[in-house]
């Protein structure tokens, strides 16, 4: 392998049929926006696959992706930049071939059974199968061997006369994690150790270092593997004082450093997350990921819907964060079936709201029973009984009219009020219409005072004081019609009946 190639999977992406069925993140790389930009990137690929043949190219300023279609499947691989097809090329074939053995039919894979655990596992496998490779580098006598020993996790193995080797595991991903043997700080063995490093610790004394020589290690690494990460630990943390501690980090000139005690406690698990951190793992979700989850869950149950949405959207964030993929497709879906459930609670609201609305009133009704007797004729002296009429009616001021024949007030002749006696004893309707014709009522009288002219806005006024509201323009139609019906200028008792009679009427 070529001195510069460095050999970590980040992320393996499945689509069936157009669709994610299938994620696996090894290391950070693309978040699910990012996701789907790529995927817009390879959408003709997966609207027409072409089989046997394995596409790549860059899609950012760090990664590039590798893709392949087999049986209407798409294998996504997304890697560093200076990875090669040469070194991706088998591993994803690989992929394949395993894939297709497990599962018949490509959907099974979201099922969590034996053959899903058995393909994370070969995928986890895959990786190492890479031998990804970290080396611990620097002067003699600065802990290297104590740090290969503390982190080393499986049986030693070694490599030819100058170096020995072990793995160094981490969150389900295995590196190969080599140890420099000989004491030379100068030895040209150093550079063959380095080469085609993923990872490159550098450790140093704090108490006990010459500047030269740290500047001499990193040198041989920009020379041997400058494409590699860079992690600087300096030892022996509790052999200086914090005085000292700034002399030495203005000396060394060093941007950034870990400042370590390898006799410390816990320091086995906090050299694990150094060395995570900067070759930029994935993270493991937070443990309170699945509580927030059943809390979200919770609230949707108790119908309170936005709220729900907006948990649900801030579970997306914090797997989008971590780049992990398990739950986002799932919570999408739920923020989707919440958001159609408010949507129709809205328009079923707006459809109860505008049958409250105003509308103007038709024609005046007298709906009480009433009794009518007939009128005496031109010889009676008997003057004919009051015509019962409703409380709500508003009796109209007439103006001054000529006298009428007493002939004109006949409303029943004697045959009429023969015939009267018959009629069955229900509900008579009488319309203004057919009491009084239009051609003789009396005219409305038009006023001269100015106030009239702010009517409509004084009614709109009543109206929204009362807790209700309408508009400008059917305030006026309202006037206009109240005016018509009383026959005679309004005043303000009559605004705040007709206020009175349009709240109830819009609370109905």
């Amino acid at each position: 392998m070529k001195k510069e190639e460095i050999k970590i999977l980040r992320q393996i992406h499945i689509f069936y049929s157009g669709k994610n069925i299938y994620n696996h993140t090894y290391a950070l790389a693309l978040g699910d926006d990012e996701l789907n930009n790529v995927r817009g990137v390879i959408q003709s690929f997966l609207d027409m696959p072409m089989m046997g043949k394995i596409f790549h190219r860059p899609v950012s300023e760090n990664f590039q992706i590798f893709h392949k279609s087999e049986n209407n499947v798409l294998f996504l691989f997304i890697t560093d930049l200076v990875d090669k097809l040469e070194y991706i090329s088998p591993i994803l074939e690989n992929t394949i071939k395993k894939f297709n053995e497990l599962f018949s039919n490509p959907t099974d894979v979201t099922k969590p059974d034996d053959n899903k655990r058995e393909f994370v596992d070969f995928l986890r496998e895959q990786q190492h199968n890479l031998h990804s490779k970290i080396v611990i580098v620097g002067p003699t006598n600065s802990g290297k061997t104590q740090l290969f020993n503390m982190i080393k996790s499986d049986q030693v193995r070694q490599i030819m006369n100058f170096a020995k080797a072990s793995i160094f595991a981490v969150d389900n991903l295995k590196f190969d994690l080599w140890d420099f043997e000989l004491k030379d700080n100068f030895s040209l063995l150093w550079s063959k150790f380095i080469q085609g490093s993923d990872l490159v610790v550098l450790l140093f004394d704090l108490s006990n270092y010459h500047i030269r020589v740290i500047n001499h290690f990193l040198d041989l690494k920009k020379q041997e593997s400058k494409f590699s990460k860079l992690l600087i630990l300096g030892n022996k943390r509790e052999l200086i004082d914090n005085n000292d501690l700034k002399i030495i980090k203005n000396e060394l000139d060093l941007s950034d450093f870990e400042e370590i005690s390898l006799v410390e406690t816990g320091m086995h698990e906090k050299i694990k997350l150094l060395i995570a951190k900067t070759l930029n793992l994935k993270k493991l979700l937070p443990h309170s990921f699945i509580e927030s989850l059943n809390e979200a869950k919770s609230i949707e149950n108790d119908g309170n819907l936005i709220l729900a949405i907006a948990k649900y959207k801030e579970l997306i964030k914090i797997s989008n964060d971590f780049q992990d993929f398990t739950y986002i497709s799932t919570l999408k879906e739920k923020i989707t079936k919440l958001q159609e459930e408010i949507d129709e609670q809205t328009k079923m609201r707006k459809q109860t709201e505008s049958k409250k609305k105003f509308e103007m009133p038709g024609k005046i009704q007298f709906t009480r029973r009433v009794q009518v007797a007939p009128l005496p004729s031109n010889k009676s002296q008997i003057k004919p009984p009051p015509i019962e009429i409703p409380r709500t009616t508003i009796k109209a001021s007439r103006s001054p009219v000529a006298k009428q024949e007493t002939e004109d007030l006949l409303l029943f002749s004697k045959s009429d009020a023969s015939e009267a006696e018959d009629i069955d004893k229900e509900d008579i309707t009488l319309h203004i219409d057919e009491v009084i014709p239009e051609e003789k009522r009396p005219t409305l009288e038009q006023s001269e005072n100015e106030s009239d002219a702010i009517y409509p806005e004084m009614l709109q006024k009543m109206i929204e004081q009362s807790g209700s509201t309408l508009s400008l323009k059917l305030c006026f139609q309202l006037i206009t019609e109240l005016q018509k019906t009383l026959a005679r200028p309004l005043t303000v008792e009559d605004l705040e009946s007709a206020a009175t009679f349009f709240v109830k009427h819009d609370s109905l």
